[in-house]
């Protein structure tokens, strides 16, 4: 069965909807590395285990950008990041929904 114009819209709806409830989204890419610490005294500064870190980087002016995350957010900003995902996901669906209405077109 070919899709009419109206089940697509209300497809692109249904989606549109999904988008209104995912919030809050930050573009960027969730990156887990080791550093070295700020303390002297550290046992990270004379070849001993550094510490676990994470930053989020995105892409500013065709270079990479990161920021460091504190742990008290890093589960927060992990969703944030996954919001972002899922919302590139549901536009793209969208977008391809509003193709498939421009190809009903009645020439």
């Amino acid at each position: 069965m070919k899709p009419n114009r109206q089940n697509l819209q209300q497809k692109a709806i249904k989606l549109a909807n999904k988008i209104a409830g995912l919030s809050p989204w930050m573009e960027g890419t969730v990156v887990s590395t080791e550093r070295v610490c700020g303390k002297k005294n550290c046992i990270c500064h004379t070849g001993g285990q550094k510490h676990a870190v994470m930053y989020v980087t995105w892409k500013e002016a065709g270079k990479t950008v990161s920021l460091y995350v504190p742990k008290a957010m890093e589960s927060e900003v992990r969703k944030w990041a996954d919001n972002y995902k899922k919302l590139k996901e549901l536009l793209r669906g969208v977008s391809n929904i509003q193709r498939q209405v421009l190809r009903l077109r009645d020439d």
